[in-house]
């Protein structure tokens, strides 16, 4: 049979869904409609209901035109197949008000995605959020109100997406929500904006309340945190990611639900290299006292909780704005009368083999909450040093001709390795702007 014979007939079943045993093929709408937007949603749920328990699910090589939610939870034994782009509307009215709630931060997906035993692996294939109308319509504010999170792993066990491209996500590119052992690797993500508004909350991957996690092989280009371990985020591996003009790799933000507390325990973060970000690696909590506006856009504070066993090794950076910082006080930042509240305690955390230079005269901003002194701090091999220092140039505007490393209520400091030389502000930002003087 010749090809277009074939394409003419599958262009012609029902639903635009191939069924053969247990492997669903789908077919665009587009290709019966001259090339029209038309919503491929139905077919994809069609799809995924009849070979999403012991089945395959394949996206043919076209584009597939996504106008409404997607709700594929509860797959067993199933795996999905990537060989076309799944290109999302920028229909902002429609999303903001009908993405699913993922609870964390009143946010929302545009996905749900999930199950037991389930593989997702990219085969050419991508995710297009066409996210430009969102960055322009977020003029660089932070969250907005049903803004959905591209793809969110949801209610999973011994879930692997592989070789996942993500191009112009919407907000937060991917998130693993109340599930365990998930595994992302060979990792693309690629925010970016055409016009001045920049690609704020454009997380490469975010994970709550999940377990046994794995993070390995990608790269990632964005306007916000490239890998974040939120709240009851424990046993995370992350290796060998590259992130350009991102805010680093995070701990946090923790501690923002009274009545929800945070563990974030056994987290290493190893073999990264990090252009031009804003931060390198750093930790977040906030303070402990509930606030109901914040920058972030969303009330917090009061929670407790432990941070503990983190572990910051090999990272490679470039101009980065904040290479290392905790702050205990990271979104009440301009009235300070609270950033000694935190009832998050962080201890056991460790920066090793850090090199690389900074974009001005700070190497790391280290303050423990004076509730919560933070015990067992280190540095090992940490060599950080200005642009302008590697190029034999002043830093400006300041007296201060040194690399800056500023701490304050650390245990132990004098055993620590932190080559302390200023004292840490309890309300320092994260993002820098200039000098310290």
């Amino acid at each position: 049979m010749k090809p277009w014979v074939l394409l003419i007939w599958a262009t012609a079943v029902a639903s635009y869904v191939v069924h053969d045993n247990s492997t669903c093929i789908i077919y665009p709408q587009s290709l019966a409609h001259n090339g029209s937007a038309v919503d491929d949603a139905s077919s994809i749920h069609q799809a995924f209901d009849l070979c999403g328990t012991d089945g395959t699910v394949i996206f043919s090589n076209h584009t597939f035109h996504i106008n409404s939610v997607l709700n594929t939870t509860n797959l067993v034994n199933c795996e999905v197949l990537l060989r076309g782009e799944l290109s999302f509307s920028d229909d902002i009215s429609y999303w903001r008000s009908h993405s699913y709630s993922v609870v964390l931060q009143n946010q929302s997906t545009a996905w749900l995605f999930g199950g037991t035993n389930v593989t997702l692996r990219g085969e050419g294939g991508w995710y297009n959020g066409n996210g430009q109308a969102w960055y322009t319509e977020n003029r660089n504010g932070a969250n907005q109100p049903g803004r959905p999170i591209s793809i969110t792993f949801f209610n999973s066990t011994n879930l692997l997406a592989d070789h996942l491209t993500i191009i112009q996500p919407q907000f937060w590119a991917t998130f693993v929500w109340q599930s365990k052992n998930v595994s992302i690797t060979n990792f693309f993500v690629n925010a970016t904006s055409d016009n001045q508004w920049d690609t704020t909350n454009t997380d490469g991957y975010d994970s709550w309340n999940s377990d046994i996690l794995l993070v390995e092989n990608a790269t990632i280009t964005n306007g916000d945190d490239c890998i974040a371990a939120k709240g009851n985020t424990t046993n995370l591996f992350v290796k060998n990611v590259t992130c350009h003009h991102s805010v680093g790799m995070a701990i946090g933000s923790v501690g923002q639900y009274p009545n929800m507390p945070d563990y974030n325990i056994n987290i290493t973060f190893e073999d990264v290299k990090c252009l031009n970000c804003m931060d390198g690696a750093y930790i977040k909590t906030w303070q402990g006292v509930w606030l109901n506006g914040t920058s972030n856009g969303d009330g917090g504070g009061g929670g407790h909780g432990l941070i503990k066993n983190i572990t910051f090794r090999n990272f490679e950076l470039e101009n980065a704005g904040l290479p290392i910082q905790i702050s205990q006080c990271i979104y009440p930042e301009a009235d300070s009368k609270y950033c000694n509240t935190s009832k998050m305690r962080i201890e056991d955390v460790t920066w090793t083999n850090i090199t690389g230079t900074s974009r001005y005269n700070i190497a790391a901003s280290i303050y423990c909450s004076e509730a919560h002194p933070c015990p067992n701090i280190t540095f090992e091999n940490v060599n950080l040093r200005s642009v302008n220092q590697t190029k034999g140039l002043p830093a400006y505007g300041t007296p201060l001709q040194y690399e800056v490393f500023q701490c304050a209520n650390i245990i132990g400091e004098s055993s620590s390795g932190i080559p302390c030389n200023h004292v840490a502000p309890s309300n320092f930002s994260q993002s820098v702007y200039s000098n310290v003087k």
